[in-house]
């Protein structure tokens, strides 16, 4: 126990020995660093002093330096100003003969240079002396100058100003390769120039005289190509031929003047050759002098369908619709590049604002035309109508678009001349159907030999090409037409379009059925009717996209006519009741022996039948039925309802003494018959 007390006593005095060396090992250090310190405090103080010392002695050197530099500067910039004066009092007389020289050509940045040194003098002695000769003098240059750079922009603009080239319009018109159409009205290095001096203009002279000469150049070049390519589609491009409707033979009827369709005038193709002359001067700042391209041969396509309606001038509106906007918009590009922004709107108004004039006055005029031809009856107008509104509609977004925020709203003049087609053509597609129904029923209107009629025969064809602007003439009937914009089965344009159709074919069945009653024969009423409504018929079938239209409002249109032809067949049947009469009561014979009696009756059978056979083929041989179909058809049906009771009679009778002279009475076997009955419809036999 003692000897663990003791073992412990030592290692705690072990212990405390260490930590009493440790202790003096610590305060040994610190003596150390305080010794350090205090000679560390020593140098900085005495540093310290050194750098006090030192700026008393650079401050005021530094000081004299600042004011000596600041002396420096002043003398310099005075001398500069000096100097500046000095030259703004000589600046009047060295500018001023290149002043008045004008710019040279590719050198107007050299000449707006001299300009910025005249306005600087000038504005320098308005501010200091403005009474003074220099202020006079480099007033005076300054003036001169801006009249030059006015000059100048005239000049290039009618030098350099040319109309469109015509077969690039046309590539414009038939939608040409885009890459291909490129509309340079001037070079690069032209617009670079002038927009130059506009800019410069604008921003030192604040002189906006440039913008009228802008404008009324490049009006009157607008205005010029759209008269150019105007006159070539209708000198060049226009080629009127005669277009007879198929299936429908030509007839001695006489065509009454004003008829309801002209004949149909087709756009063909024509190779022309175009030479743009030198352009003439024209007051406003239109283009003179610029050099057309050299001569130009290529052909003036028609841009789509086949008709364009029986007024003229048609074809080169049409044309002229998306040229005119596309020309508008190249031209507006290109103002945004040379005139400045602020006058952007008001320059492109007065620009387009003389071509759409002459653009619109064309549009009524044409309206007008077409009013004026419908007053004939000559309904072929309506196409004329009808194509120029549809290309209307197409573009009047594109120029409400081009033409916003312009002051007037020259836009609306388009919409209004939009208008303006719209109630014409409806007007006109109302008046057609009234027409139809009313059309004259004399008998010298009528075809000698039952053929179509010419009234169905166009209105057949007017419907057709109606198809092919379907969607315009929906969109005219639509809001007319309560039940058409309450159908959910299918479009309701194409509904309207159908109803029309079907009205139009109604009152045409009505004008056809009261015409054939002009006949007196009721032989040819049928021919007539049957004609007529086989030709409807056949062409509802081959004209699909029509029929199909007119079964959007009347499913069963197809067989309706197909029944009406039918019902026709069975009412020229009634033709051969007579003469059937005497052969059909071709019984047995009660004695062998003849009387007087029944030698007479079948003597009366023959000549009877004979002689009606003869009146019936030398009257229905006139006839025509030009659907060669149909006619033999009629045909083979005259021979079966004929040939076998004409044979039972000639088998029955024929070989009965009823006569010594039998070729008399039996003029004609079963194959002269047959023979006779194939040659009907036929003037040569």
């Amino acid at each position: 126990m003692e000897k663990s007390i003791v073992s412990r006593r030592r290692e705690y005095e072990e212990k405390l020995e260490r930590d009493r060396q440790n202790l003096q090992a610590v305060k040994d250090s610190m003596a150390k660093s305080n010794g350090l310190s205090q000679n560390m405090v020593s140098i900085l103080n005495s540093f310290e002093g050194r750098l006090k010392r030192l700026e008393n002695s650079v401050l005021p050197v530094h000081e004299r330096t600042l004011r000596l530099t600041r002396l420096q500067e002043n003398v310099a910039v005075t001398l500069r100003e000096l100097s500046s004066i000095v030259e703004f009092h000589h600046v009047a007389d060295e500018v001023d003969q290149p002043i008045r020289d004008g710019p040279i050509a590719g050198e107007i940045e050299t000449y707006l240079d001299l300009m910025v040194r005249v306005d600087r003098a000038k504005q320098f002695f308005n501010e200091n002396n403005p009474g003074s000769i220099e202020y006079t003098n480099s007033m005076e240059t300054f003036k001169i100058g801006v009249e030059k750079l006015l000059k100048e922009f005239r000049t290039i603009l009618q030098q350099n100003g040319k109309m469109v080239p015509v077969k690039l319009m046309i590539d414009m018109a038939t939608g040409g390769n885009e890459e291909d159409i490129v509309v340079e009205h001037l070079p690069v290095r032209v617009q670079e120039t002038l927009t130059k001096i506009a800019n410069w203009l604008v921003s030192a002279a604040h002189n906006t005289e440039f913008l009228a000469m802008y404008f009324q150049s490049r009006s009157t070049i607008l205005s010029r190509s759209m008269n150019g390519l105007k006159e070539a589609v209708r000198h060049g491009g226009v080629n009127l031929q005669v277009k007879k409707t198929a299936a429908v033979k030509d007839t001695p009827t006489r065509r009454p003047a004003g008829h309801i369709f002209r004949r149909e005038p087709t756009q063909r193709p024509r190779r022309m050759s175009i030479r743009d002359k030198t352009h003439t001067p024209v007051a406003g700042g239109a283009a003179r002098g610029a050099q057309a391209p050299l001569e130009e041969s290529f052909v003036v396509p028609t841009i789509s369908g086949k008709d364009w309606g029986s007024v003229e001038g048609t074809y080169a509106f049409v044309t002229s619709c998306s040229v005119f906007y596309q020309l508008m918009l190249s031209e507006r590009n290109l103002m945004q590049l040379i005139i400045p922004l602020a006058h952007h709107r008001t320059c492109f108004k007065q620009l387009v604002s003389t071509p759409l004039d002459f653009f619109v006055a064309e549009g009524e005029s044409l309206n007008n035309a077409v009013k004026k031809v419908l007053q004939r009856n000559d309904y072929q107008a309506v196409l004329s109508g009808l194509k120029i509104l549809q290309h209307l509609q197409q573009l009047t977004p594109q120029y409400q678009e081009l033409m916003k925020g312009l002051q007037g709203d020259p836009a609306s003049r388009i919409s209004m001349l939009t208008s303006m087609f719209s109630n014409t053509c409806y007007k006109s597609l109302v008046e057609f159907c009234d027409y139809v129904r009313n059309d004259s029923d004399k008998v010298s209107n009528m075809p000698k030999d039952g053929t179509v009629h010419e009234i169905t025969s166009s209105t057949i064809s007017f419907l057709q090409q109606c198809m092919e602007l379907q969607e315009v003439i929906g969109q005219l009937l639509l809001p007319h037409d309560p039940a058409a914009r309450a159908c959910t089965t299918c479009s309701p344009e194409r509904r309207a379009l159908g109803s029309y159709f079907n009205k139009v074919l109604a009152v045409l069945t009505q004008n056809l059925e009261a015409k054939a009653k002009c006949y007196e024969n009721d032989a040819l009423q049928t021919i007539f009717r049957l004609n007529n409504f086989h030709f409807i018929h056949k062409s509802l079938t081959r004209s699909n996209n029509v029929l199909l239209a007119l079964e959007e409002d009347t499913p069963d249109i197809e067989d309706n006519y197909n029944d009406m032809v039918g019902r026709e067949k069975k009412k020229y049947q009634k033709v051969w009741t007579k003469a059937l009469n005497f052969i059909l009561d071709a019984g047995q014979l009660q004695r062998e022996t003849l009387g007087k009696s029944e030698r007479e009756g079948i003597k009366e059978k023959f000549k009877g039948f004979n002689t009606e056979l003869d009146d019936i083929f030398r009257t229905q041989r006139a006839y025509a039925i030009p659907d060669e179909p149909l006619r033999e058809n009629i045909r083979q049906d005259n021979i079966d309802l004929i040939i076998p009771f004409y044979r039972k009679f000639l088998e029955r009778y024929g070989s009965v003494p009823f006569t010594k002279n039998p070729s008399k009475y039996i003029r004609h076997q079963v194959p002269d018959v047959e023979k006779i009955l194939r040659s009907f419809f036929d003037a040569s036999a």
